[in-house]
């Protein structure tokens, strides 16, 4: 598929290398990760509380943004959802007073200091129906058709595995459930430095990796952040209501 050879950063070469030493297809697949992304990660390893006063402050676009972000969810009482690289727990205990009652928010995360920071957060402001879920990097580890809603919120880009992390949330996501990503836009000459050092590539090419994944987008606004845009996908052919 033309993703892996034009757009992954990096993952055009190893997988000429790997065809041109006689690895099967799929096996070559399962080499191409996002090593920027493996790097980062591995920051969210130590004590979580550090990470709150980074990512839950004003001045920061998601934020100070959050009710906005909140509402183009359209989330309801009752619906089951999953906020996937959760961080802190920022989103997840917004979107837990959106579901109640009767809902439930998966905050999936992979590092296990973040997964336990959620939990204890919401342990002590008494949040009944989240479920702090510890993820791996191909899988956020949910049961099959669980959730009616996930969220991808400023992590895509940390994805190590981005095709075998979406197909695992294509088979989690209900039949008519919606996926929404904020990312960063990430254009050479124009975005921060930080944003070109961090993020592996752009939102086409990150529309692309969903679109492969069997999602068709319904929306996009790229006018309510200066830095980041937000989509929202659904599967490919789902019923419209």
């Amino acid at each position: 598929m033309h993703v892996f050879t034009r757009k992954y950063w990096g993952g055009g070469l190893a997988l000429a290398a790997a065809l041109a030493g006689g690895i099967h297809w799929a096996a070559a697949q399962q080499q191409i990760i996002t090593p920027s992304a493996r790097e980062l990660n591995k920051s969210f390893d130590a004590d979580a509380s550090q990470w709150a006063g980074r990512f839950e402050h004003e001045g920061r676009a998601i934020y100070d943004k959050r009710y906005e972000i909140l509402d183009y969810m359209h989330l309801k009482p009752g619906m089951d959802a999953a906020d996937i690289g959760a961080g802190t727990g920022l989103f997840a205990r917004l979107m837990a007073q959106r579901v109640a009652p009767g809902g439930t928010i998966y905050a999936v995360d992979i590092a296990k200091a973040m997964v336990d920071y959620t939990a204890k957060m919401a342990e002590e402001q008494h949040i009944t129906n989240i479920k702090a879920v510890l993820g791996d990097p191909r899988s956020p580890r949910l049961a099959p058709n669980s959730v009616d809603f996930v969220s991808i919120i400023d992590s895509y880009h940390h994805f190590e595995y981005p095709k075998d992390m979406l197909l695992e949330i294509s088979k989690d996501l209900r039949p008519n459930g919606v996926l929404m990503l904020v990312d960063f836009k990430r254009i050479d000459g124009v975005s921060k430095p930080f944003i070109l050092n961090m993020v592996r590539a752009g939102e086409g090419t990150f529309t692309d990796e969903f679109r492969n994944a069997g999602f068709e987008l319904i929306e996009e606004r790229d006018d309510m952040f200066p830095d980041n845009y937000l989509l929202r996908f659904r599967h490919r052919g789902a019923k419209v209501e």
